[in-house]
């Protein structure tokens, strides 16, 4: 009998880092997921073939409700007797960690896919910080998603523990075979949203969000516009409307300027990435940034922040630039940049999707992700 590994997340689309690798992991434990309700949650149950477990969970503090919670948990791993726990996302981490230690689970896995406290100051600082040692504290083993959120948390002494990353860092990798630019037709998509061969497109991924930059992309992009009508700004993503939503200013923008194409959600985003010809990412905190592996693996070169992670995939005036998180001006220098000059996009394109193989193709990463979890079971 293969023994139980539980993975929790805090949300269930924070499932979709597990992606295929639930499959890899079934070779050797009986997997099940953790999450919120939802239907992503049904959706990964039927797709990875795997027993889900709904557990209502508040991504922001809310105690009464994290104790409800937290006693579920443990209601939980007592009844199924989990081998593992691996918990991911701060809430997620932080009760699955203490549910765990309380019912001498004997193998607890703390994933840190970032560091949440990075991006706020003050008492909530504090506490965020607090609740990372924690969730070590209560953990037998410690992940992380990069060398640049390791070197962090020895930084700040956030834990004594061994800290591992695996292979080169990255949760999941990058299925470099799906993130193909070769795999995907753009004529219509390009139709559709007016996008004609002298416009140059920049673009974005992700939740739009405050943390993620985007109130300040939309303003780079808008004086860039003044001076080069030429220029689109594709956003594919939904409004935050808990964590940090955009200013009001923000939103109207998005809305009513012609050159801004809110594309939405989209399940596939290959189509997307396809027609950008800059990805920018000026997000002010990122464990790894699995949106800027997407992109450069479909040889879209990208403008990032120099923060933890992203400056491990970009490197400067190779395969992007890299710029510093909240800066209005450095970024719109950097879209200038990169839209007065062809050529540097044409160079950085031939060598971005070349790295992302080299380097995080996701098959190296699942077998060292696989070697690595095999060490917890005894004769194996």
């Amino acid at each position: 009998m293969k023994p139980k590994m539980f993975i929790v997340t805090t949300i269930p689309l924070s499932l979709m880092f597990f992606k295929g690798q639930i499959g890899e992991l079934k070779h050797i434990f009986d997997v099940s997921l953790v999450s919120s309700p939802g239907a992503r949650l049904e959706t990964a149950k039927v797709e990875e073939g795997v027993v889900v477990h709904a557990v209502p969970m508040q991504r922001e503090i809310a105690l009464v409700k994290d104790l409800k919670s937290l006693m579920t948990l443990i209601f939980l791993f007592r009844k199924e007797k989990p081998f593992v726990v691996h918990g991911n996302t701060p809430k997620g981490g932080l009760l699955s960690m203490i549910a765990a230690y309380i019912c001498r689970v004997p193998n607890r896995v703390y994933y840190l896919h970032g560091l949440r406290y990075e991006g706020v100051i003050g008492t909530k600082r504090k506490l965020l910080i607090m609740m990372e040692r924690i969730s070590c504290k209560c953990a037998t083993r410690v992940y992380s998603v990069s060398q640049g959120v390791r070197d962090t948390l020895m930084k700040d002494h956030i834990t004594k523990k061994e800290i591992r990353v695996i292979h080169n860092g990255s949760v999941n990798g990058i299925n470099t075979a799906h993130f193909d630019p070769n795999t995907v037709l753009t004529d219509d998509l390009k139709k559709e949203y007016h996008i004609t061969e002298s416009d140059t497109v920049f673009g974005f991924v992700g939740r739009l969000a405050g943390d993620k930059g985007i109130n300040e992309l939309v303003e780079a992009f808008e004086n860039i516009l003044k001076q080069n009508k030429n220029c689109k700004l594709l956003l594919v993503g939904m409004f935050e409307e808990d964590l940090d939503p955009l200013q009001p200013k923000t939103i109207t923008a998005i809305k009513n300027n012609s050159n801004i194409i809110h594309a939405g959600f989209q399940k596939d985003i290959r189509p997307f990435l396809a027609i950008m010809d800059i990805f920018v990412f000026p997000s002010y905190r990122e464990g790894f940034g699995v949106s800027i592996m997407e992109a450069q693996a479909m040889g879209v070169p990208v403008i990032s922040s120099d923060i933890t992670g992203c400056n491990e995939i970009i490197k400067e005036g190779y395969n992007g630039l890299l710029i510093p998180p909240r800066s209005l001006p450095r970024l719109q220098q950097a879209m200038e940049q990169l839209c007065d000059d062809p050529k540097l996009i044409q160079q950085m394109k031939t060598v971005a999707r070349k790295t992302m193989k080299a380097k995080y193709d996701q098959q190296y990463v699942w077998k060292e992700t696989v070697a690595s979890y095999k060490t917890m079971i005894p004769n194996v």
